[in-house]
């Protein structure tokens, strides 16, 4: 692939080559979207902590191709092989020779136990009856509380009759309450005749 001849140009192939997109290329340099879309525009060039943070989190990416487009993309390793963008600086925390060491002294396992054999049974007690065995009145239960039947769904005819028949014996009270006061206004009318006619 023919190298990039801009710096934003790199960056996106970076970018490409990593697998990631630009939020979270600008996440893992501590930088903003807006920072790395304004880079890979070339509207703005890297700044000096911007390419020393690049080469920090990505140790393997070559500073002479980033910032002047010179070789391959990655460093290579002592084969000529190129090593992989992004992955850890191999730490020299223990040396090789010591990973392959055999252990000093050698491992020992516990003895397995064995439990001892059981003891033998006599022969008189082998041969002993067997006690009889005494039959037991069968226990005898209580009954428990029985679960009340489940209820069964209303008719919905009987509804409409229950309705109905409510709202009729309604009607019928409102019919007596008037009927009742139709009687006390005609008691009344009675009472105002007879006065006037006793003038």
């Amino acid at each position: 692939m023919p190298t990039p001849s801009s710096i934003g140009q790199r960056f996106t192939q970076l970018i490409q080559h990593l697998g990631l997109s630009k939020n979270a290329f600008a996440q893992s340099l501590d930088k903003t979207a807006t920072v790395i879309q304004h880079l890979v525009d070339e509207r703005n060039k890297p700044g000096y902590d911007l390419l020393c943070k690049v080469f920090e989190m990505y140790p393997n990416v070559s500073k002479d191709w980033l910032m002047e487009g010179v070789g391959p993309m990655l460093k290579t390793d002592a084969f000529g092989h190129p090593e992989t963008a992004g992955s850890p600086a191999p730490s020299p925390a223990q040396p090789e020779a010591d990973l392959f060491a055999a252990p000093t002294a050698p491992v020992e396992l516990p003895a397995p136990s064995v439990a001892p054999p059981p003891a033998p049974v006599p022969v008189e007690a082998a041969a002993a009856p067997l006690p009889a065995v005494v039959a037991l009145p069968p226990a005898v239960v209580a009954p428990g509380p029985t679960a009340p039947p489940p209820a069964a769904a209303p008719d919905p005819a009987y509804l409409t009759v229950a309705l109905q028949t409510q709202y009729l014996q309604h009607q019928l009270a409102l019919a007596e309450q008037r009927n009742q006061h139709l009687l006390e206004q005609q008691a009344l009318m009675q009472q105002l005749v007879a006065v006037l006619q006793g003038r």
